[in-house]
């Protein structure tokens, strides 16, 4: 298993696995925007087809290597929503789910699941899941996954969020998150007559691994009640 995800992860990202890893040592997690940026970067795609579908919003298509790339782009050329890159030659390999959101202008990789035809490889992903908790009312809990393959030690898990109720903020918090198994989780408590219900945060995760600092962020924009 470990095997396929290492080709998987050389024969996407040769061209800039050198530059990030020398760039972040000791500053983020295995994965980096980097890692991505070639193989979802338009003036490297193949056959590459767009579509349309509002003024805002462009489909896009392509091959890199012997991958299928789909994903969005905004009207000025910016990546932007979930993106797919799929190996096309082995159906066991591993895949990739990707976010991309602008940040203060910018393109960030937010979050990123690596999966193949039999399950998501959670250890080496960075993504979060929202669940309704059956036994206990108008408590939703947010559970954020980071890279776990190698020891870490956690010196920080908070994640801090705005709550909106009909476009104005109502309540801003900055919780503790609680470990389970590889995951980090926080239950909030969300009003319940309300006709929209939007949440923004922040999920932040410092920690050492082998002596160097590390850190991880993963943004939530959720609408909770419409």
């Amino acid at each position: 298993m470990k095997y396929r995800f290492f080709i998987f992860i050389n024969i996407l990202l040769f061209v800039s696995c050198s530059k990030a890893k020398k760039e972040n040592e000791g500053k983020t997690d295995i994965i980096t925007n980097d890692y991505f940026s070639i193989a979802t970067n338009l003036k490297t795609l193949k056959k590459v087809n767009k579509t349309i579908l509002s003024d805002s919003l462009i489909k896009i298509e392509g091959s890199f290597s012997q991958y299928l790339v789909e994903g969005y782009i905004n009207n000025i050329g910016q990546r932007i929503n979930w993106w797919k890159i799929v190996d096309t030659k082995n159906n066991n390999a591993y895949n990739v789910r990707l976010e991309y959101r602008i940040i203060d202008d910018k393109e960030k990789v937010n979050q990123f699941i690596f999966y193949n035809n039999q399950r998501d490889y959670k250890i080496n992903s960075k993504y979060f899941t929202r669940s309704q908790l059956n036994n206990v009312k108008n408590t939703i809990r947010y559970s954020f996954y980071t890279p776990s393959e190698y020891p870490k030690k956690n010196l920080l898990k908070k994640f801090e969020y705005f709550l909106f109720i009909d476009n104005k903020e109502v309540n801003h918090l900055d919780l503790d998150c609680l470990k389970q198994d590889t995951h980090f989780f926080v239950d909030i408590n969300v009003p319940k007559y309300h006709q929209k219900i939007i949440l923004k945060g922040l999920f932040t995760e410092v920690f050492e691994n082998n002596n160097k600092p590390g850190q991880n962020e993963i943004y939530v924009l959720d609408t909770l009640k419409q």
